[in-house]
């Protein structure tokens, strides 16, 4: 397996990959005929919520965000909202999504990555989703949420956030990150994938209310149980059963505020030690994800390359993206980035 730097799914710890494993042949599509995956389900749910928004509000599993997107603009656009509004720092499925269900996009520019409220402002319609993502993918940013959840409200739009790195911690690391799923704020989605670190594909979509979920169930009158709930049918039920026990587990132990702490703390000592080989920082992060640059990036580049290193880049900055995880060490960065050094 080639070395990856920057990546966002990293490798699972042994155990729950063999958990995984173990309820490899459970299908979540159908939870209500096997109940490992329904009590799996629930327990995820009920920590990713905890966890995110410090209570319990209604949820169901996804593939990852980039399906719970697609299904958060499905079931607002059910309710009335065709238009999506949002910034051009937010991650590519937003995009994809707002093509698939033929709804109006509009990015609005950011400055070094953060978003113009004011803009925004005059933006905002009746008619409109406003997403906010909680951890950028190439500025490590969260969106003022609570803010753009005023201006929705003022507007009578509807907020989605995309938490699908930041969600787990961000709350411990700024207030910006600090609302509640109530109206106008009507959607969220986490990966349980990433900082987790549970396998893949593992993920949630938290709703302001029942109803919100309610458009995503589609009538399957063949199966048990008459239903099935967003895109797919069958549904991989060991990453569920192994994302849940994950959860749960990093909720007590170390628990998700000193994780953020930790991760934090690692992602400074990376950047300190980049700057002494002569990186830069082009926007200072809210969360463990940074951007670093260098005169010679293209030389940088390709002399990863010849090594088989998979690297994730920060196009908007012509840089490296640094991810902190919790197996993510900085002298894993530095030891490939030095390469660099003269």
């Amino acid at each position: 397996m080639a070395t990856v730097l920057g990546g966002m799914v990293p490798r699972p710890p042994w155990r729950y990959r063999l958990l995984a494993a173990i309820h490899a042949h459970r299908n979540a599509g159908d939870p209500g005929a096997d109940p490992v995956v329904e009590r799996a389900i629930d327990g995820l749910v009920k920590a990713t919520s905890r966890a995110v928004l410090g209570v319990e509000k209604p949820g169901w599993i996804t593939s990852g965000a980039s399906e719970g997107n697609l299904l958060a603009l499905y079931s607002l656009r059910e309710e009335g909202y065709r238009r999506v509004l949002t910034f051009d720092t937010s991650h590519y499925s937003i995009h994809k999504s707002a093509r698939m269900l033929s709804m109006d996009l509009e990015l609005l520019p950011t400055e070094s990555g953060r978003p113009s409220l004011e803009l925004l402002e005059k933006k905002a319609t009746p008619e409109t989703v406003i997403v906010a993502t909680v951890g950028t993918t190439q500025e490590g940013l969260v969106d003022p949420v609570g803010e753009i959840a005023r201006i929705a409200r003022s507007a009578g739009a509807a907020v989605h956030v995309d938490a699908a790195y930041g969600g787990y911690i961000a709350r411990f690391l700024t207030g910006k990150a600090r609302f509640s799923l109530d109206p106008p704020i009507h959607t969220l989605v986490v990966d349980a994938h990433k900082i987790p670190e549970a396998p893949p594909p593992a993920g949630v979509i938290l709703a302001s209310n029942q109803r919100i979920l309610d458009n995503l169930w589609f009538e399957s009158p063949y199966i048990p149980s008459g239903r099935q709930f967003g895109v797919l049918g069958t549904r991989p039920g060991g990453p569920i059963v192994a994302a849940w026990r994950r959860v749960e587990n990093l909720e007590r132990n170390p628990g998700f505020p000193r994780l953020a702490s930790i991760l934090m703390r690692r992602l400074r000592k990376t950047l300190e030690a980049l700057e002494r080989l002569g990186y830069k920082t082009p926007v200072t992060p809210d969360l463990p994800v940074a951007c670093a640059t260098h005169p010679r990036m293209g030389e940088v580049l390709e002399r990863l390359e010849a090594l088989g290193v998979r690297v994730y880049r920060c196009p908007r900055y012509n840089g490296v993206r640094i991810v902190m995880m919790p197996s993510t060490r900085p002298k894993t960065y530095v030891k490939y980035l030095a390469l660099d050094k003269s």
